[in-house]
């Protein structure tokens, strides 16, 4: 069993993962208050680079300054500035300074925005998150133009982590977030392209894939994180 964890990886697109360890994304709210990698998030990666697993995936970066999962989410967004992609490429040389990948988790919180971030944050559907506490405001629908925005933002956020140095992304579609909201028939009452039959409710994360690997070009590693029912029956 060791000797297969140890072994070296060679993914599909031509990226080799040295072995088969990966430690898998826990949002840090490390960043500053513009989405700014600091220089604690470097110091945390850099020890979790010497740990030797051959794939770290960061936490939540959000694609849309104005709909986090949290606060102190990096922002990589339509308006990243040279300072800003200083501070990434300080970042990524931190995380992989052993000789192993980084890969950028992508995000989009959608209606799992909290409402002290945006009151009334875009979603699928104008249907409110119900959880306790009170944490999330009442969305409001997307238009078309909106989401055809949003799958560039992606796939723009995924061609800017290939220059500042990390070596794949990861698009999140899983954990109640914008693209699962989409899949789930439950929060997404569209009656257009985007809604009713799962090809139709699979269209924006199709699309954003597309979109992504057009961006970033064929030998980039480029992900999906998906689950299944997000503590919803049915």
């Amino acid at each position: 069993m060791s000797d297969t964890i140890e072994q070296s990886l060679k993914l599909p697109c031509g990226a080799t993962l040295t072995n088969r360890i990966a430690k898998a994304a826990m949002t840090e709210s490390l960043a500053d208050a513009t989405g700014t990698p600091t220089p604690e998030l470097e110091r945390l990666y850099r020890v979790w680079s010497e740990g030797g697993a051959g794939m770290l995936l960061s936490g939540n970066i959000s694609i849309d300054r104005d709909h986090l999962e949290r606060p102190g989410n990096v922002v990589i967004d339509n308006n990243v500035t040279d300072f800003k992609k200083l501070a990434l490429k300080r970042w990524t040389a931190a995380a992989t300074s052993a000789g192993n990948h980084f890969w950028a988790q992508l995000n989009h919180p959608g209606r799992q925005t909290q409402k002290n971030i945006h009151p009334n944050p875009k979603a699928p559907s104008a249907i409110t998150l119900q959880m306790p506490g009170g944490l999330f405001g009442e969305p409001i629908a997307l238009s078309i133009d909106e989401i055809e925005e949003l799958t560039e933002r992606f796939a723009s956020a995924a061609k800017t982590c290939k220059e500042v140095g990390f070596t794949g992304v990861q698009i999140h579609a899983a954990h109640g977030y914008l693209l699962s909201q989409f899949l789930n028939p439950r929060a997404n009452h569209r009656y257009d392209k985007y809604g009713g039959a799962l090809e139709n409710r699979a269209r924006f994360l199709i699309d954003v894939v597309n979109a992504t690997r057009k961006a970033v070009g064929p030998n980039f590693p480029v992900s999906v994180k998906l689950n299944s029912a997000d503590f919803q029956k049915g």
